[in-house]
């Protein structure tokens, strides 16, 4: 099977779709057939928001390293006709102040976010496809958990996590380490991880963006969390308001099941975890981590008086990593 020219990455972020992304990558492959190009030119769609939302709609061309701003359905012949056909870029749709190279290899270094911005969590984000378990590996995905669960003992890992810093986002920056330490120590019949992607602030993206555009990443996250705290079980906890991060998040965990990288013997070792999903109705209240897990039981999402904190009793009264 001949490998494919070119990949042209189309953004299907709100921004670029608003502005119509669906109808240029629609032309795009009309194109591409018109010419006979469509096995030599492949597209992807189902990438995320790359972040480049002024320039939307955007497309970005692999191996050349060109990103297109402001692309309409007008400009596609053009692309086709003079880029794909005859090698030469399309220069007023490249926008100068990014450097297109910089931009596809290492978003960090992009002159767009010098200054303003290092993405961590987000690094994957727009760069691979999201319902892709071979590009998340291709990226060292699943590479810290099989580290985790071959070298390394549960208290070594909630020691690591201690000594990074790391702490939350909710607002007070509890430590991360030391909340693993307290559920790793609580005694229990049964301990839970429970990721909450519920916002807990109006108008707020952050859970969404990050389950649309890595979910690979949340699931090998809490597989780690899993492994230290001694939990075969988490629970991800997304309100229905968004259909695209639950239908990603729920390909990527059969994907990983597929792959053994969830369910029993994880990486062929002795530790097991899955991972289920639950939808909430969108209460705002359910953001605040006790009315969730009321929501999850099938209870009204109402908050609950602490303590007892999550970390001793929390999903079914067991002890609660959140």
């Amino acid at each position: 099977m001949a490998t494919a020219r070119l990949r042209v990455l189309m953004c299907t972020g709100k921004v670029c779709e608003k502005k119509g992304a669906s109808a240029v990558e629609s032309a795009l492959r009309s194109r591409l057939v018109q010419f006979g190009l469509n096995d030599e030119i492949k597209i992807s769609t189902a990438d995320d928001c790359v972040g480049y939302c002024k320039q939307a709609p955007v497309m970005m061309i692999y191996p050349d390293n060109i990103l297109y701003g402001k692309v309409t359905v007008d400009d596609v012949e053009e692309i086709v006709e003079e880029h794909f056909l005859k090698g030469r870029p399309v220069k007023r749709l490249i926008d100068d102040s990014l450097d297109a190279k910089d931009v596809l290899d290492n978003m960090r270094k992009a002159n767009f976010f010098k200054g303003q911005e290092v993405r961590i969590v987000m690094e994957n984000a727009g760069v691979i496809n999201p319902e892709s378990i071979d590009e998340y590996i291709a990226r060292d995905g699943y590479l810290a958990l099989g580290k985790v669960v071959t070298e390394m003992k549960p208290e070594e890992v909630v020691d690591e996590i201690t000594r990074s810093g790391l702490r939350g986002r909710g607002g007070g920056g509890f430590p991360t380490g030391v909340k693993w330490g307290f559920v790793a120590k609580a005694r229990g019949e049964k301990k839970y991880v429970v990721c909450n992607a519920d916002e807990g602030d109006p108008g707020a993206f952050m859970d969404r963006n990050i389950l649309e555009g890595d979910p690979h990443r949340v699931i090998e996250a809490m597989a780690i969390a899993g492994y230290a705290i001694g939990s075969d079980h988490g629970v991800v906890y997304c309100r229905a308001e968004y259909p695209l991060a639950i239908e990603r998040i729920e390909k990527a965990v059969v994907q990983a099941k597929e792959m053994g990288l969830l369910g029993n013997n994880v990486f062929e070792t002795d530790f097991s975890f899955d991972i289920e999903l639950r939808v909430g109705a969108g209460a705002f209240v359910c953001g605040e981590e006790t009315a969730l897990l009321r929501s999850i039981e099938g209870k009204r999402g109402q908050p609950t008086p602490k303590p007892p904190f999550p970390a001793i009793s929390g999903l079914w009264g067991m002890p609660t990593l959140i």
